[in-house]
């Protein structure tokens, strides 16, 4: 099956959010994804005039990762209900009923039982339950859908910007966030729920939060293998690139591997503290 994506032609609901995609691409040179913005709906009426559904629009259901993919990728806002999913862990983690309780709770009641792990992910039972424990979970009819776009494009408020990055790039956020909070920044990886793990810790937590495409973002919606994903509050976006937009950051990385070689003054000073052999040089 094959659909037509394309750019949603909506502008922002803030033009600040312009701004600050602008200023990620600019600082992170960003060349094979848009930075993301993802909001959970309360209800249907969140939902904006221009966004897609995958039923109605596609004619087929989607997988969340592959609507963060269209939305970070070719720039479609696309909406999904219970209605439009067709993987059940971001129905289950994200507490969308779609109005049938039961439903809900039954699927629920499986999901905890480790029916989804094991035989085939967990060595026994035992391992099934102790997993799916730990799978982050909003309230059941807390939300009834999802929204993602392009940041550059939101006709919503986002709850959060997601950066899919590599190494190098994540190390640029990370500075930014040590500059300005002195934090370092949890982190959940795992094989499978990247969606879940992209979503609901940050929002749950209120903060920054760095995954793993899972395995089923990468086979079914072309998650690159150099890719990690930070999450960040948008609350906390335009404080983060003030703290990322100093001199002396970005890329490209200027490599060395030289033996001694130059580091900054407050090194030196270190290593006359420490009485480092280097300081006796």
């Amino acid at each position: 099956m094959a659909f037509k994506a394309m750019m949603t032609t909506c502008e922002p609901l803030e033009p600040v959010y312009k701004t600050y995609a602008e200023k990620f691409e600019r600082i992170l040179r960003m060349s094979s994804s848009y930075p993301l913005a993802v909001k959970m709906l309360t209800k249907d009426d969140n939902i904006p005039e221009q966004a897609k559904r995958p039923l109605r629009d596609f004619g087929c259901y989607l997988n969340t990762c592959q609507c963060f993919a269209l939305s970070r990728r070719t720039g479609e806002m696309i909406a999904q209900k219970k209605d439009d999913m067709w993987c059940f862990e971001p129905v289950i983690a994200y507490g969308i009923t779609g109005g049938d309780m039961d439903a809900y709770n039954a699927g629920l009641e499986a999901f905890l039982d480790g029916k989804t792990r094991y035989p085939m992910g967990a060595k026994d039972h035992e391992i099934a339950l102790k997993w799916a424990s730990e799978v982050p979970r909003f309230e059941p009819d807390q939300y009834v859908g999802i929204i993602s776009a392009p940041l550059m494009r939101a006709g919503f408020r986002p709850d959060l910007a997601i950066l899919f990055i590599n190494p190098v790039q994540l190390n640029l956020v990370l500075s930014g966030i040590s500059y300005q909070w002195g934090e370092s920044v949890q982190c959940k990886i795992a094989s499978e729920g990247g969606c879940v793990n992209y979503v609901v810790p940050p929002i749950q937590n209120g903060d920054f939060w760095i995954s793993n495409p899972c395995y089923g973002d990468i086979a079914s919606a072309i998650g690159l293998p150099s890719e990690l994903v930070i999450s960040i509050p948008m609350e906390k976006v335009e404080q983060l690139l003030v703290g990322m937009d100093r001199p002396n950051m970005g890329t490209p990385t200027r490599y060395q591997v030289a033996p001694e070689g130059w580091l900054p003054p407050f090194y030196a000073e270190m290593a006359e503290i420490l009485k480092m052999h280097r300081a006796s040089k």
